[in-house]
């Protein structure tokens, strides 16, 4: 069972909503992966399968999870190996690492078939890095996916060109040190990190930026900060043969839902801009000046996005 709120109490005392469910584990060749399985009050409509973003975990979807239960969606979120409670396999604890985005997907899969979702039709909902693996999931289980909702989509890492990056990181891997920082990364002070600027690449709500970090005071082990080289490397694998695949869009032909930010700087827009349009079945809206965060964005661009997710999952079929 998932801890109790009284783990939280800098959470709690913050007005942020605690996960309702229950801790679920499956063994992979990662190691042990936490999934959180929250049934709805009466289930009303398809299960979703939350996929947070880069260094993120299940906590941070509690209010998302909440949502979507009342609403009568059963849901699980995944941490992914090497995120949240699925332990750590960089060479440094806060770093980000992963062999390949397969391990994702493997991982995905057993946490489905643990939370009783492989025999039912599913929405994968996704943000940043879990929106790249929520189309990799929609396209994998075609059988059973019925759409998916992607925010803030990583169609490809921030830094360009693709190419180039791949063969850098291919042969720093090669070289034994994959596990290691990526150049030019390393984990940040957290104290430094959750201050609020301005210029912030997240949000432009000081509130939801500074409440993202609150998770730490109470939990300091579900903290990540930077990606190892592996990571980099099966990133932009990933991204090269799917989602930066005109093919391979075209032939995913589940309804999507793309909810993209304006103002986007921690995924390389140009790329999702370019590639949206290859989905043959993909509403797309854009939020104005909105920031990568959109789930902690203003008022107003949250109320628009609950409206489109919400009209969503009610038109899609079973």
């Amino acid at each position: 069972m998932v801890a109790g709120s009284d783990h939280f109490p800098a959470a709690i005392a913050a007005g942020l909503t605690q996960l309702g469910g229950e801790d679920i584990h499956v063994e992979t060749n990662t190691g042990q992966v936490r999934g959180h399985y929250w049934p709805a009050p009466v289930t009303a409509g398809m299960p979703v399968v939350i996929c947070p973003g880069f260094t993120e975990f299940c906590e941070k979807y509690a209010g998302v999870a909440a949502r979507l239960t009342a609403l009568g969606h059963d849901v699980l979120i995944i941490d992914w190996p090497g995120q949240g409670r699925s332990g750590h396999l960089g060479e440094l604890s806060l770093s980000v690492h992963i062999d390949d985005f397969e391990d994702h997907l493997c991982a995905a899969d057993a946490l489905i078939t643990a939370a009783g979702f492989a025999a039912r039709p599913v929405v994968f909902l996704g943000h940043s890095m879990g929106g790249h693996l929520a189309l990799r999931l929609a396209a994998r289980h075609r059988e059973f996916a019925r759409g998916a909702v992607i925010l803030s989509p990583m169609i490809a890492p921030p830094v360009m060109p693709v190419w180039g990056v791949r063969l850098l990181a291919l042969a720093i891997v090669s070289a034994g040190f994959g596990r290691r920082p990526a150049l030019g990364w390393q984990p940040t002070d957290l104290a430094d990190e959750r201050v609020f600027h301005e210029r912030n690449g997240l949000t432009r709500v000081r509130k939801g930026y500074e409440n993202q970090f609150v998770w730490f005071d109470d939990a300091p082990e579900l903290r990540r900060s930077g990606p190892t080289a592996g990571w980099v490397r099966a990133a932009y694998e990933s991204c090269a043969a799917t989602t930066l695949n005109a093919a391979w869009m075209r032939h995913l032909d589940v309804q999507i839902l793309a909810l993209t930010a304006g103002d986007e700087r921690i995924v390389h827009q140009p790329s999702t801009t370019r590639m949206l349009p290859c989905l043959p079945k993909c509403q797309h809206v854009s939020f104005d000046g909105a920031r990568h965060e959109l789930l902690f964005e203003t008022d107003e661009v949250q109320a628009e996005l609950w409206q489109r997710i919400e009209s969503f999952l009610a038109n899609l079929q079973p």
